[in-house]
């Protein structure tokens, strides 16, 4: 009777090592490329914070005289030490272009395009771009009219 059991055994046994080894191979691939797990979302600019740091004031136009754009995104998913990089333009023209790194797996962001002349914005369309080891993981465009 131990002899049937055997074939039976021996058969689990090697089922369970493959869907180790398998389950180890497939963490193993996601966490090769960390950037396509973050994600980026609630994607916000406005022009004006209010005193709990909040973004108000919300909309794709604004006038001219505008001295600051804020950008406010939420994440999740991202990796310790990941890393998003913020690029800002003016029609087709880089205007800044900055590298941050999340330490935590989800959280908020804010930042800031400021002139340092502390002139106005120029009129124009903008675009935001944030991206992951260079992979696009949201667009946002704006005017200043």
């Amino acid at each position: 009777m131990s002899r049937k059991r055997k074939p039976f055994l021996l058969i689990v046994i090697l089922f369970a090592t493959v869907l180790l080894l398998l389950s180890f191979w497939v963490i193993r691939q996601n966490s090769n490329n960390p950037s396509e797990s973050l994600m980026i979302h609630n994607v916000v600019v406005s022009t004006e914070l209010d005193d709990k740091l909040r973004l108000t004031g919300t909309v794709s136009r604004f006038p001219y005289g505008s001295r600051q754009i804020f950008l406010r995104f939420d994440y999740n998913k991202a990796m310790n030490g990941s890393e998003v990089r913020i690029l800002w333009f003016t029609g087709e023209k880089l205007v800044q272009a900055d590298t941050y790194k999340l330490f935590a797996s989800s959280g908020s962001k804010i930042y800031c395009l400021v002139r340092e002349n502390a002139q106005p914005l120029p009129r124009g369309p903008y675009f935001i771009s944030i991206l992951s080891s260079s992979e696009h993981l949201f667009d946002f465009r704006f005017e200043i009219y």
